[in-house]
């Protein structure tokens, strides 16, 4: 889906329900004739009001809100479980782990804002393999849409595991937990905590850090616990897949130069093990074999007499528009223009020239082997095909998931337009029940949250208004400095600096990013 369609789409729904709450809850006073705004209310306003007040659902122009208590007898029955006492250790923990995050978060803001965007790129600035990046991921944008259920899901469940700390932590303490909620502004999720702000500021200071490092405290352990499910993968899933051998084809785009019929392209569940003399054996090395077929054009050991009987070189050889010297006729797309490299460390026939036109699939498919890096065989002659700097030669060797061999899928032509019409997977079924899409969702979804409750814990120990890095750094400020500053205004003033300067950093780095983003998204 176009990103403008998908936030078009998201205005509409956003507005027929805002249009809606209002015409239930206000258009019924407009009504003159007094019998039918009567019946207007018992029949629409009346239960709508009801309905949200029971539900706890609350709409406003672009953002939808829910608060219930219902989860508060829960969370009241764990915090007083026989788990109490671990449960104050770990949150004790948790006050010097978020002290060592907050610094940890504004090196890397500091990282984002002043760091320059660099990226590995090949040919023509096409970019193949970029480099990890600190940024925001936005739907659309710098996110892909069919992600969109990922970022939506991971969020509520960061955002949920954060106020769930809280909320622990406060019943630990005997601070009254009041409800839960979750805020929808527009396709960003927050969940919310309600708490007695009375009784948390009576509490002494290392107390009340409990409470507010305790949702920090909580996106780090459950960031550690997803890195070791992640880590865990090659156990998981090998009664299923076979993990890092080969590389399988998920989905092809109908774009893609690679589709064929019969066995003449690409399809889908084909198992790729080579590409050129290139093993694949995951994402990485698909990235990585792609790029080595532009860095280094491969060339084929052919026979003496292959050549004399293919040979389909035209009269008159010429030097093409674009300056690539051209031995066969342009409009057959199956011929290529070959170049002997000559080693002078073999008898090579005199007849050879030093120029032949074949067929690109005939070749390789006679061809003994690849040519070494100094071009020569071991045996028959190295020939290396004349192509432009955008394109190469790529053969896909493949298999199916039975390990029965299938014809090689050639093709000229940049790869970047394979990369962006090819989907893959690391994951090969070893049954045919089982497809890889299962596992690329749980990987996913484990990085989703491995990210996300991550960056949360980060972002939330910087000390910047309305975070609980504002409350942690105010707690502390007024507890240590209680004694040498005497006046309350004083310290106020110095925590409302500290604040306003991590505000400040957090402001330029996320108008940096989304700078960026915009600037990669146009251009």
């Amino acid at each position: 889906m176009d990103p403008q369609v998908f936030f078009v789409v998201l205005c509409i729904l956003y507005s027929i329900l805002f249009f809606f709450d209002r015409f239930f809850k206000v258009f019924n006073l407009e009504f003159d004739d007094h019998i039918f705004r009567i019946s207007f209310q018992i029949c629409l306003h009346y239960p709508y009001e009801t309905f949200l007040r029971n539900t706890g659902f609350s709409v406003e122009l672009m953002r939808l809100k829910w608060h219930t208590t219902f989860f508060n007898r829960s969370i009241l029955r764990l915090g007083n479980s026989c788990c109490r006492i671990w449960l104050i250790k770990s949150f004790t923990i948790g006050v010097m782990a978020a002290l060592f995050l907050l610094p940890v978060g504004i090196i890397l803001l500091f990282i984002a804002i002043f760091n320059s965007p660099s990226s590995a790129k090949i040919v023509e600035d096409s970019a193949l393999i970029e480099s990890i990046k600190i940024e925001i991921l936005l739907p659309g944008i710098n996110l892909p849409l069919e992600e969109i259920g990922y970022y939506i899901t991971t969020l509520l469940i960061a955002t949920a595991i954060h106020e769930l700390g809280h909320a622990l932590a406060a019943v630990l303490e005997d601070v009254p937990v009041t409800g839960f909620g979750f805020h929808f502004y527009f396709c960003l999720p927050l969940a919310y905590t309600e708490i007695s702000a009375k009784h948390l500021n009576a509490l002494k200071w290392f107390r009340k850090l409990r409470i507010l490092c305790a949702g920090i405290w909580h996106n780090f352990l459950f960031t550690g616990t997803c890195y070791l499910l992640f880590s865990s993968l090659n156990f998981v899933a090998t009664p299923f897949y076979d993990l890092n051998r080969n590389i399988i084809v998920t989905q092809i785009l109908t774009q893609s130069p690679l589709i064929g019929k019969g066995d003449k392209g690409l399809h889908e569940r084909n198992v790729i093990t080579h590409i050129n003399n290139c093993k694949v054996i995951d994402y990485d090395t698909w990235l990585r074999c792609l790029y080595k077929t532009l860095q280094s054009r491969p060339g084929y050991c052919v026979s003496s007499d292959f050549i004399r009987n293919n040979d389909e070189s035209i009269e008159v050889s010429h030097q093409g528009s674009d300056g690539i010297f051209q031995c066969c006729d342009e409009k057959n797309e199956k011929l290529c223009c070959f170049e002997y490299i000559d080693n002078f460390g073999n008898d090579a026939p005199v007849e050879i020239p030093q120029y032949v036109c074949l067929e690109v699939r005939r070749t390789l498919e006679d061809a003994y082997d690849y040519c070494t890096s100094h071009g020569t065989c071991n045996i028959g002659f190295c020939l290396k095909p004349l192509l432009r700097n955008i394109t190469t030669i790529l053969s896909f060797k493949r298999k199916t998931i039975d390990h029965k061999g299938l014809k090689d899928v050639i093709y000229m032509g940049h790869p970047v337009d394979v990369l962006r019409t090819v989907r893959i997977s690391p994951f090969v079924p070893k049954h045919s029940f089982v497809i890889p899409e299962w596992a690329d969702a749980y990987v996913l979804f484990l990085k989703y949250n491995i990210v996300f409750n991550l960056g949360l814990s980060l972002i939330s120990s910087v000390p910047c208004f309305g975070f609980d890095g504002h409350h942690i750094a105010s707690t502390i400020i007024h507890s240590f400095l209680i004694n040498r500053i005497t006046e309350k205004r004083k310290r106020e003033f110095i925590s409302l600096i500290v604040s306003g300067l991590g505000t400040l950093f957090l402001v330029l780095a996320i108008l940096k990013v989304l700078w960026l983003s915009v600037i990669r998204y146009l251009f």
